[in-house]
């Protein structure tokens, strides 16, 4: 009876962690392409104009001085919208998701201190880590192998 419960058990949890990674993917990939429609998205100022708005600010000097460097602001406004439509297309090559998830976690955390919005942030940090290799979540006591 016990071997049934946890077999039970753990395919419960396998199907709460796929619905957790398709919601994750689905979030990724359709803001990505939503971002891609958009016009200050595609020229690359949509980060520009976020870190003017005064609700979004809670550095204004912060914001100013990323603001002021038009490269960076290009190159974050791209790199944003490329990992995020990229991620669910990365999932089958262990290494490139794994960096491609460094860049979102580094993504989230500019959020959160850029833009102010640090609850938005550690829930998606929080929902990323169901991608983590198995190994470095649970410690070596369920094994060396990673997902």
């Amino acid at each position: 009876m016990c071997m049934v419960l946890d077999g039970c058990a753990a395919m419960l949890h396998n199907a709460a962690m796929l619905v957790i990674a398709v919601q994750v993917c689905l979030i990724y990939s359709t803001a990505g392409w939503y971002k891609i429609q958009g016009l200050r998205w595609q020229e690359g100022s949509a980060l520009y104009y976020a870190l003017h708005l005064d609700y979004f600010t809670p550095w204004p000097w912060l914001s100013a001085t990323i603001a002021a460097n038009a490269v960076l602001t290009l190159a974050l406004s791209y790199l944003t919208v490329m990992a995020q439509v990229a991620f669910p297309f990365t999932l089958g090559n262990r290494k490139v998701k794994n960096v491609l998830l460094a860049v979102m976690v580094a993504e989230q955390l500019g959020i959160a201190v850029l833009l102010g919005i640090p609850f938005l942030s550690l829930v998606t940090i929080v929902c990323d880590t169901v991608f983590l290799p198995t190994a470095s979540c649970c410690g070596s006591a369920h094994g060396a192998g990673g997902s």
